[in-house]
């Protein structure tokens, strides 16, 4: 029965898709393959933003990163400690998109994908889509962001231990989420709308491997405020 009713909604989900370029500019050439956003080498194109206990927020740059040791690679996975709070983001900005991530927890914990991610504080303005293993697929708005829906549909995580394959789906403000195969959530109406993709730490360790990106929009950059 769930497999009826997923066929019909991932080819809504397709079809939504193919209206992009309505949006887009026509003088501007769209690649829509996937492209890497991590090269399981060292922290390229991510800046780990991070607050310890009783400091300040610290945005760790191209040239130092190695200050932090929260996020790391190791072993071609990007990993990070779980402490203290914060998340590693991209450096560039993302309104039309579809992020791949796979992710697996040594332990039940939480972390989580920010999406329309303006301006780096520990706890953004932005839409979180929950990687927290009870509800993981479930998308909600954070720190003044407003959306519609986003409530899980379907249960899909798997235990600790286990890699997870999860897509985020973003258009126009609209959000799904995809875990291990299967629709999970949906949201409409997202404000903000563009912004940076982080993946969080927030507790517990995690991994992350293959983690790319299709449907780049490169027309949008933002300054950080400091």
């Amino acid at each position: 029965m769930r497999k009826l009713v997923l066929i019909p909604l991932l080819c809504a989900a397709f079809v939504l898709a193919q209206r992009i370029n309505d949006y887009r500019d026509p003088d501007w050439t769209y690649d829509e393959g996937w492209i890497s956003l991590f090269n399981g080498k060292d922290l390229k194109g991510w800046t780990p933003v991070l607050k310890p206990e009783g400091g300040k927020l610290k945005r760790y740059l191209e040239n130092e990163v190695g200050e932090q040791s929260t996020f790391y690679v190791e072993g071609g996975l990007l990993k990070t400690t779980g402490t203290p709070n914060g998340y590693v983001r991209t450096s560039d900005v993302y309104d039309n998109f579809v992020f791949h991530v796979e992710v697996r927890f040594s332990q039940a914990g939480n972390s989580g994908v920010l999406i329309y991610v303006q301006r780096d504080e520990v706890w953004p303005k932005g839409v979180e889509c929950q990687l927290y293993q009870a509800h993981m697929g479930r998308i909600f708005p954070i720190q003044g962001a407003t959306m519609d829906g986003g409530e899980m549909i379907h249960e899909s995580a798997k235990p600790p231990g286990q890699w997870n394959t999860y897509e985020v789906y973003s258009e126009e403000g609209r959000v799904a989420t995809v875990l291990n195969g299967v629709l999970v959530g949906l949201g409409s109406n997202a404000d903000p709308k563009v912004g940076y993709i982080c993946l969080q730490s927030e507790g517990v360790p995690a991994e992350f491997r293959n983690i790319k990106v299709k449907r780049y929009t490169p027309a949008h950059h933002l300054r950080p405020k400091n």
